[in-house]
């Protein structure tokens, strides 16, 4: 039986922050996992010449504007805010530069930066390859990983922005600083995604620095380094500033807990927290997460570590609803005659590869259509459909491989809304799928980790011996609506689709 809530009141408010690369959202909760509230913002990268940079300036304002959003929203119910709290999900891998007083000097580069892998090549030659890598860390150093902003730094960055950066900070631990003035604290989840903490012992390791030529830049990077703490110790409560801004009453300062990286947001968010639990986010990217005990034992998932303990195994596709929207279109969901095309829509089938996608040996943009592309909008949108759940049918077959034993798969995102593309992603996996309430899997996973916080952190205030778990909160908060199984009379054909995709990424082209 999951442990109650025993000191968090039961009117409490959790506000979820998801910052992504795509837009900002603020959705508050009661403590049964029910929306109350939500906002949404834009945001602009700056994308010249192959970069994907997010301006910290933008970053600052939008955590504050989303908080003056989502207390305008809540309403009479924003003093229950007060005795609630905070979680923020960000993007994995993005990472920026500040000074002291918190001002940027350098943008964050974002994971998506299609101009780091020259740079990670060379950081991962000075190091002796991903072999060492793993010695060092556990688990392999990827191209996106922010260590490589570190190594394009030595190329791009004056000397003079390196002597004056005082911080090296994840895109979540920044807004989590922009909203309670302190940046000089990250998560467990957050470093892991540097490249630099070593999982086993959730500690930077220096020695990863060493991917930087330069022996006086490779001081400076070690002296930009955040602290990491448990996620059970607020980072702080929202800044006077921030809660005047907003409009707050004065006794309202919910605490901010340690943030999570989207990845890791969406696994906990979509109810997995057990080994074999595994959670599939269909969003602007496509990613299959899993929780797991140990490392992968086998093959090259990205391989990072929870703030409640576990690690994450992760296979994420740059490719996903942003490839769909490009090619398909966006209203692709209303496309009612897409459910009529049959499996393998009469032989047309493409690639899905907007982006390159170098996990799966794609280099560059690769978006191949067979025999042909097509005028026909719904077999158009069933082929789209298909190729992401080839791919992500992969991806699952990585996790297994690597020592994974599956015992649920959870979908959530965007995408999920669609009964299709559940249908069609259930029936290549042959698997059951269980759909979440919320499509807001990262919002919902940082108010579920920032539950977990708030009651442990009273529970000590409080003297109470008893442990509150994540796997407790999240029996709290999350929903699944239905499950959605897979339709016999397509498996075979799916099984069949498989192949040729797996043969046509190695060169062979569909007959």
């Amino acid at each position: 039986m999951p442990e109650l809530l025993r000191c968090v009141p039961p009117n409490a408010i959790i506000v979820g922050y998801d910052f992504s690369t795509g837009g900002v959202k603020a959705l508050a909760f009661d403590l049964s996992g029910n929306t109350v509230a939500q906002v949404r913002l834009p945001t602009d990268l700056w994308t010249e010449g192959g970069v994907s940079e997010l301006n910290l300036m933008q970053l600052e304002g939008q955590a504050r504007a989303a908080t003056r959003a989502i207390a305008g929203a809540l309403g009479t119910r924003v003093a229950d805010w007060g005795t609630g709290g905070c979680g923020i999900s960000a993007t994995h891998h993005t990472a920026g530069r500040i000074d002291g007083r918190g001002n940027q000097v350098r943008r964050a580069i974002c994971w998506n930066d299609q101009t780091l892998a020259q740079y990670h090549a060379e950081g991962l030659k000075r190091l002796g390859g991903q072999g060492r890598v793993k010695e060092l860390t556990g688990g392999p150093w990827a191209v996106r990983y922010s260590l490589s902003h570190l190594v394009k730094d030595e190329h791009a960055l004056s000397e003079t922005d390196w002597k004056r950066t005082d911080g090296v900070v994840p895109h979540g631990p920044l807004a989590a600083g922009y909203l309670t003035g302190r940046f000089d604290v990250t998560s467990v989840s957050s470093a892991a995604s540097t490249g630099i903490m070593d999982l086993r012992t959730n500690q930077w390791r220096k020695e990863m620095l060493d991917a930087i030529a330069k022996p006086e830049y490779r001081t400076l990077a070690w002296e930009s380094l955040p602290d990491i703490i448990d996620m059970n110790q607020p980072v702080g409560p929202l800044s006077d500033s921030v809660g005047l801004d907003a409009n707050l009453p004065a006794n309202c300062r919910p605490l901010v807990f340690p943030t999570l990286d989207d990845q890791a947001a969406g696994l906990i968010g979509g109810g997995a927290v057990e080994a074999g639990q595994v959670a599939i986010i269909l969003g602007n990217s496509a990613v299959v997460n899993s929780s797991s005990a140990r490392l992968p034992q086998s093959g090259t998932l990205d391989a990072m570590k929870l703030n409640w303990g576990p690690y994450l195994w992760m296979r994420c596709y740059s490719n996903g609803a942003q490839f769909l929207d490009e090619v398909a279109g966006k209203d692709w969901f209303k496309v009612e005659e897409a459910a009529k095309v049959p499996p393998l829509c009469n032989g047309t089938s493409v690639l899905p590869f907007l982006l390159s996608e170098p996990s799966v040996g794609v280099e560059a943009p690769r978006v191949e259509w067979h025999p042909a592309n097509t005028e026909n909008r719904a077999v158009k949108v069933r082929a789209c459909l298909e190729a992401l759940a080839y791919l992500l049918a992969r991806a699952v077959r990585e996790h297994e491989q690597a020592g994974q034993i599956v015992t649920r798969v959870t979908v959530s995102g965007g995408m999920a809304k669609s009964q299709l593309m559940c249908e069609i992603l259930a029936s290549a996996l042959n698997r059951p799928l269980e759909r979440l309430v919320s499509d807001e899997g990262p919002a919902l996973g940082a108010a579920v980790a920032a539950l977990a916080g708030l009651e442990s952190h009273l529970r000590k205030q409080q003297g109470v011996a008893e442990p509150y778990t994540a796997a407790d909160a999240v029996s709290a908060m999350v929903r699944f609506r239905d499950r959605v199984d897979p339709r016999p009379e397509w498996v075979k054909d799916y099984a069949r689709g498989q192949d040729v995709f797996e043969r046509w990424l190695n060169g062979q082209r569909p007959s």
